[in-house]
């Protein structure tokens, strides 16, 4: 048994029986901002980091049906054509959907995060074409920094991107980094391929401002952002990726999996909206989510070499 397999076996023997109807978030709490523990996300703590700190996410054990499945090869193959087909007149930033849509759907992600790779190349792509142009359902993407300084590096990168409205183009290209180097089904962390110089590169070779983005990512504007987005997470007891929230209500982490999952929420979003003010979502994620027993790093000042 390969190390990866033993982590997601670990993971599926201790992980909690869930609730019906509960929000569940994830396998195991990370500490609390202000409970114990080091801030991984303060300032301080970033501009005075001479080390790369690595943390090992605990790869939950994961259920995705063969239409959710596949590997690295079909991930580049579903990331290029989901670009191509994207809706950049419906993109806002970090957001992409009409503001009035019915269905407001929160992913937080980690660009490092192996799962997250697999929702973006098999569902967020018919998400979108589904849900999306339709005016059904806005998607926002969030971040959620669990495995490391990579992690948060392409973080505040992302919203850099965001500030060209280049975010989704961005976001792509991340993960497309990630699938071409076989990511899923050889994970691995911070070795280099988020570090501020790719990063710089990845936007250059989309075309962006590199100027106005060089500079937004050498100062850390949005380490802020990154780190609000995480303290969010956590108070809504999201400590795995992907981690998603329909209509301000939790769903816990991971993915369902397949998109008849997606539509089934949805429909309980819509039920629920007929019948209440206030729309709640179901705890209907499957287990495919990475975790970790730490605190949230984030970005050093420094550029990050591979080891």
């Amino acid at each position: 048994m390969s190390n990866r397999q033993a982590r997601r076996e670990q993971s599926r023997q201790s992980r909690p029986t869930r609730t019906p109807g509960r929000p569940s978030g994830g396998s195991r709490k990370t500490s609390a901002p202000g409970g114990g523990g080091p801030d991984w996300l303060s300032r301080p703590f970033l501009l005075g980091l001479a080390a790369l700190i690595i943390v090992l996410g605990v790869v939950a054990g994961f259920a995705v049906s063969s239409s959710g499945g596949g590997g690295d090869e079909e991930f580049v193959k579903k990331l290029e054509a989901g670009q191509a087909a994207f809706p950049k007149e419906l993109a806002n930033g970090t957001k992409v959907g009409k503001d009035d849509a019915p269905i407001k759907l929160v992913a937080y992600e980690d660009f490092q995060c192996p799962f997250c790779l697999q929702y973006t190349a098999t569902q967020e792509p018919d998400l979108i074409e589904q849900y999306v142009k339709t005016g059904e359902v806005q998607i926002e993407f969030r971040h959620l920094t669990i495995l490391g300084t990579e992690s948060a590096l392409a973080a505040i990168a992302g919203q850099c991107a965001a500030d060209q409205n280049r975010f989704w183009d961005y976001q792509n290209k991340l993960f497309l980094v990630q699938a071409k180097a076989g990511h899923f089904k050889d994970e691995k962390l911070n070795v280099g391929r988020f570090t501020i110089e790719k990063l710089k590169d990845y936007a250059a070779g989309l075309g962006l401002d590199t100027s106005r983005f060089d500079k937004c990512l050498d100062a850390n504007e949005h380490l802020d952002v990154v780190q609000d987005q995480v303290r969010q997470a956590r108070q809504l007891g999201i400590t795995s990726t992907p981690g998603f929230v329909v209509n301000g209500s939790p769903m816990g982490s991971g993915a369902p999996a397949d998109m008849e999952g997606w539509k089934k929420i949805f429909e309980t979003v819509k039920a629920a909206a007929n019948a209440t003010p206030s729309a709640t979502a179901p705890a209907g994620a499957s287990p495919a989510a990475t975790t970790t027993a730490a605190p949230a790093p984030s970005a050093t000042a420094t550029a990050t070499r591979a080891p």
